[in-house]
């Protein structure tokens, strides 16, 4: 009986091992679509920015602003806002 809960905690430790690096591939690619995303729209607004330079924190209020219903200058004046 020890035996076999012995094996099982270390295959689900091994697995569990394993699905880290998938996870943290998958926020990477997920940052990375969230990045060009804003990128584009900051572009298409004329707002120039280092976009590597921005908090995830920062990519997220950005992406919420752009998807809002305001006005492209209602954006532009609150992505600036989130930016400064």
């Amino acid at each position: 009986m020890t035996k076999k809960l012995t094996a099982l905690a270390t295959a689900a430790a091994l697995s569990f091992s394993a699905m880290m690096p998938m996870a943290a591939s998958a926020m990477d690619e997920e940052l990375t679509m969230l990045e060009a995303a804003v990128n584009n729209q900051l572009e298409i607004l004329g707002i120039e920015t280092d976009i590597m330079a921005l908090t995830v924190g920062q990519l997220t209020e950005i992406k919420g602003v752009l998807s809002s219903d305001d006005t492209q200058t209602e954006k532009k004046e609150r992505v600036m806002a989130i930016i400064e």
